[in-house]
């Protein structure tokens, strides 16, 4: 959902001002974090008004969004678990960004992980598929890191890399979508060896129950006469 996307939180953060109070150990998140606060208020003065313009931003930093999240789970803490103080912050905040929901229609669908599922579903007809993710395990002080593979008929195409499962499968999904962008549906199915198609037709077919017309025999039948 675009409410509790990295990119409408991090935006969310420059927006409110959180970003003037982080403090990094090196100079690469502080970086980011500039290129992003530049690029988000750049985008915010052409948007003209509209609320959606965070949609078009790249990568932003999570550290940023884990800063709104950390900060309402404070509020409502602190608060000693008064919810309507969070509701107070959404009512200042956060609830002018999604007064019109159907500006975020698509947003969704342009998920990384959703536009493949669709993709492989809807255009491809193939339902042999998954993303799977696991931990790689820390190596000489070094931090765990999390791998995610596509899998299309027990082969894999793509694969990503990131500190967390979920980041790790946008990246893998990113490649996969890169990988199938103009491939034509015949294609897809030779080189995947897909018949999810065929296989679901069938089960269709059989599935319908139409039984066999059964040829009576001559004695079976009623004669009947005309009168002239």
């Amino acid at each position: 959902m675009a409410m509790v996307s990295n990119k409408f939180l991090a935006a969310l953060a420059v927006e409110v001002g959180f970003h003037r109070h982080l403090r990094c150990a090196g100079t690469v998140v502080e970086d980011l974090n500039r290129k992003f606060v530049v690029e988000i208020e750049d985008l915010k003065q052409k948007a003209n008004g509209r609320r959606d313009y965070w949609t078009a931003v790249e990568n932003p930093p999570k550290c940023l969004a884990d800063i709104v999240e950390s900060y309402i789970g404070a509020i409502f803490v602190d608060s000693e678990f008064d919810f309507h103080q969070v509701e107070r912050f959404f009512d200042a905040h956060v609830r002018c960004f999604f007064e019109n929901m159907h500006i975020y229609d698509t947003f969704a669908n342009n998920h990384p992980v959703t536009h493949l599922h669709n993709h492989l579903t809807l255009t491809y007809g193939c339902n042999n598929y998954s993303v799977m993710a696991d931990e790689i395990p820390s190596v000489d002080g070094l931090p765990p890191r999390n791998v995610a593979a596509v899998i299309i008929h027990d082969r894999v195409i793509a694969h990503g890399t990131a500190s967390s499962s979920k980041n790790a499968k946008v990246k893998a999904c990113l490649a996969a979508n890169d990988l199938l962008r103009d491939l034509r549906v015949e294609l897809y199915r030779q080189d995947y060896g897909c018949d999810c198609e065929e296989v679901r037709t069938d089960q269709q077919a059989k599935g319908a129950g139409v039984s066999p017309v059964t040829t009576a025999s001559q004695s079976d039948l009623l004669e009947v006469g005309t009168a002239i």
